[in-house]
């Protein structure tokens, strides 16, 4: 410690005076000289400080990555085959194959993310879902979502689908869905009484669900849509060449479901679009109304978007004050894409590969027919505008008229007549006659039909009303002598039939009533004598007729029915008139076309 100046000064400490040198001497410049030092080094490390924190804050700074596009798989079922006492069906493939058009179109799905199954066996299925486990479990090993849609067209009872002749239960079926290792599965069921795959029927969506896009994977679970409820029948219609169901879905996902406009079909419009529009449809058939049904377990920020209309390139615009019933036909083939019931202001889009169509608007009693051509790459709008008018006769049976199917029919049966005795053969009885067929009378019958709506229609009916035979001996002891006489009676007859058709038509009780000409033939026989008397007579004929109908194919079954009959045609020569009606049983077979 050294002195100076009346101070005691460290050796190492700076003053703005001077340092103290050695010597003790000390100086201004040398003063200045340290604290410029001293400020440089401050600053250095300052200078690293700062830059040791913004290399461990840049990694935060830096934008995230977008979270990979989740994989969306589906596997589509169309089954046309039909079960035990079921009818092959027309449209189920031709669902499955429209559906997978607009999930590759409109719904993000890779050309090798859709299979289609064409009427599969219950082996072919489970390989299918098999080989959709693999790849999904694949997806999660590499730490990738993936949403999974399975879509099934066909038959189906009541706890059970139908592949053929052989069924998968409905519960067996959701667990081995529900297991599926993807973090949203998507169930539509198109098929008869499907609803009863759901727990909760017409269920909403889930109280924690909001609506959002799972593309950023903030939902999870299992959703299953089915065409009708486990009480009810679903139906396809000849005139859409669709099941009513499948089509206004398909027709929704195309942007006709998109009440929001923002470009994208979520799960509860598509929902809603097709429950509405197949409820109406369904209203007006035979087999009555199908309501749709959803049971929602998909919980979290997100729903489900199915499609995206807004992706597609092409699409036809529908004005706002536009309002009627459009029907949509691509063109050449005439096929229908969509049906749409069009009110008054609501603007939407249908996104369509571009091509020719052909639109059939129904406007109160005014039918018009507009011809568009849609680019690939555009959209057209459409207003009504510029159609021409279109006689009603012009119009095909696609959904501007009401449907009808199997419209003829042919029946060929066979059976037996119990007869009434009458006059006639008492008198041949009397002359000694014995009746030859004395228990009942085969009869033929062939009939053509045409049902102008499924409950009532016409027929024309040609039949073997009755054949008989009474023989007498008049041997003598020298010869041996025989004398016949036979008759058979045909009838020509025009009939009306009302039937109730049920499960589908595969079930039709009926009844009839007609009337119309009845011809009748004599012929007597004496061998012995060469003698030979034939005659012929024309009278009418009145019946009336029950029957059932069973139907377990579109166009074969059988049928089954009772009869009576009245046919005073054949008279003898003293007056007696023999009526070749009576009571009949018969059965047949029926195609319809």
């Amino acid at each position: 410690m050294m002195h100076t100046a009346g101070r005691t000064i460290s050796p190492t400490k700076k003053t703005c005076q001077g340092v103290l040198l050695k010597g003790g001497v000390t100086t201004r410049a040398a003063c200045a000289l340290s604290h410029m030092d001293d400020g440089v080094n401050r600053e250095t490390n300052m200078t690293r400080t700062l830059t040791i924190a913004l290399l461990l804050l840049l990694p935060r700074l830096a934008p995230a990555e977008p979270p990979p596009e989740p994989l969306k798989l589906a596997l589509l079922v169309g089954s046309n085959r039909p079960g035990p006492g079921q009818q092959e069906l027309r449209y189920a493939f031709a669902d499955a194959l429209r559906l997978s058009e607009v999930l590759k179109e409109l719904g993000g799905f890779g050309a090798d993310a859709v299979r289609l199954l064409h009427n599969p066996d219950r082996g072919e299925l489970s390989e299918a879902l098999a080989e959709a486990t693999r790849r999904l479990s694949q997806e999660r090993a590499r730490g990738k979502a993936a949403v999974f849609l399975f879509f099934y067209s066909g038959h189906a009872r009541a706890g059970s689908l139908n592949l053929g002749p052989e069924e998968i239960p409905l519960d067996e079926l959701r667990r081995e869905l529900a297991g599926l290792p993807a973090e949203v599965t998507l169930v539509v069921l198109d098929a008869c009484q499907s609803g009863a795959v759901s727990r909760i029927k017409g269920a909403g969506p889930a109280q924690d669900f909001s609506y959002n896009s799972v593309q950023d994977l903030g939902a999870s679970g299992l959703a299953i849509m089915a065409s009708s409820t486990a009480s009810e029948l679903s139906q396809e219609s000849e005139a859409l060449g669709a099941s009513f169901f499948s089509h206004h879905l398909t027709v929704g996902l195309r942007g006709a479901a998109d009440v929001d406009r923002d470009g994208r079909v979520t799960l509860s419009e598509a929902y809603r679009y097709a429950y509405h529009r197949t409820l109406a449809r369904t209203a007006q058939t035979a087999v009555g109304r199908q309501h749709v049904t959803l049971e929602n377990d998909i919980k979290g920020r997100g729903e489900l978007v199915l499609t995206e209309p807004e992706r597609s390139g092409s699409a036809i615009r529908f004005a706002a004050d536009l309002s009627g019933d459009i029907l949509v036909e691509r063109q050449p083939a005439g096929v229908i894409v969509a049906e749409i019931a069009k009110a008054a202001g609501q603007a939407f889009s249908l996104a369509l590969p571009g091509g020719d169509y052909s639109l059939l608007l129904r406007r109160e009693m005014e039918l018009s027919r507009c011809e568009l051509r849609l680019p690939p790459d555009g959209a057209v709008d459409f207003d009504g505008a510029g159609c021409r008018t279109v006689p009603r006769d012009e119009v095909t049976a696609k959904g501007a008229a009401e449907e009808a199917k199997n419209v003829f029919g042919i029946e060929l049966g066979a059976g037996a007549l119990f007869g009434r005795s009458d006059g006639f053969n008492q008198r041949l009885r009397d002359f000694g006659f014995d009746e030859g067929l004395s228990l009942f009378s085969p009869t033929l019958q062939a009939s053509l039909t045409w049902n102008g709506n499924p409950h009532l229609g016409l027929g024309l009916r040609f039949f073997l009303l009755e054949q008989n035979i009474y023989q007498r001996d008049v041997s003598s002891a020298s010869d041996s002598r025989q004398q016949e006489f036979s008759w058979e009676s045909y009838g020509l007859m025009v009939f009306a039939r009302g039937q109730l058709p049920l499960f589908s038509g595969f079930l039709a009780p009926y009844l009839e009533a007609g009337g119309g000409l009845a011809l009748g033939f004599t012929h007597y026989r004496d061998e012995a004598q060469s003698v030979a008397d034939d005659e012929s007579f024309a009278g009418f004929q009145l019946a009336c007729a029950a029957g059932l109908l069973i139907m377990p194919w579109r166009h074969f079954g059988f049928y089954a029915q009772a009869s009576y009959s009245y046919a005073p045609a054949i008279e003898n020569r003293l007056g007696d008139r023999h009526d070749s009606g009576g009571f009949s049983l018969a059965l047949g077979i029926r195609g319809a076309l």
